[in-house]
């Protein structure tokens, strides 16, 4: 179809088309320079990244760990049983020869008891010397006195050693050493309150050869009350 001015309408689309074309051509261009710069970029990153992890392997295959070569040293502990040899030898006798029997005896009745706690025999005792062939004779006892109602009074005379021999008897002499800073809580004269005790010790004066012997507690018209028998003291 021609134009009145004398040029064809297609000849100028057809221009136009082709101007149209040309410019989309050229945007897709720099399109793909852009594309190959982020390649670029990323694919150089990851060769550094590499390099680094390449770097930090080698350094660290070329210092290997140090190992402690001390050799370790055990101590054995050995425990030693502990072994008793032999028997104890007992240590050696005193000079005070105490009693192999403390007992409390029967009473004859129940208002008097009494038990032996010890006994010894002495040659001296503190500042006082016995006489010769005599020994003396110390018994720790305690009285006990089972009436609810009446009180029990003792002194020397209350108290009756006799020897087992058949040799007779004696009285204590407590009180003749009552001031004797070696006898220790003496009974020399007392009462014992009704439902109580009391305790303390008592001396004979006895031939140094005897041994065995009989303690008797008597009232004051000399009847037995109460009695401990076969006390032995070497």
């Amino acid at each position: 179809m021609w134009h009145e001015g004398g040029g064809p309408v297609f000849t100028i689309r057809i221009k136009q088309r082709k101007k149209s074309l040309f410019t989309s051509h050229c945007i897709n261009f720099n399109v793909i320079p852009m594309t190959m710069k982020n390649v670029f970029v990323v694919y150089s990153v990851l060769i550094i990244i590499l390099t680094v992890c390449i770097t930090g392997c080698s350094s660290l295959q070329s210092s290997p760990i140090e190992q402690n070569n001390t050799p370790t040293i055990t101590t054995l502990s050995q425990t030693i049983p502990t072994t008793t040899l032999g028997t104890q030898v007992p240590p050696p006798p005193t000079t005070d020869q105490r009693s192999t029997i403390s007992t409390t005896e029967t009473p004859k009745n129940e208002v008097i008891t009494m038990t032996l706690n010890s006994a010894e025999k002495k040659i001296s005792l503190g500042n006082s010397i016995g006489k010769p062939g005599r020994s003396l004779l110390i018994l720790d006892i305690t009285i006990k006195n089972n009436d609810k109602k009446n009180d029990f009074k003792y002194t020397d005379s209350s108290f009756v050693i006799s020897y087992k021999s058949g040799l007779g008897s004696l009285t204590a002499i407590t009180s003749q050493y009552a001031n004797n800073p070696g006898l220790i809580n003496p009974l020399i004269s007392g009462t014992v309150m009704a439902g109580s005790i009391d305790d303390g010790r008592i001396l004979f004066g006895v031939n140094a050869t005897s041994y065995a012997y009989k303690l008797s507690v008597v009232d004051s018209s000399g009847t037995e009350l109460t009695s401990i028998d076969n006390i032995y003291v070497p």
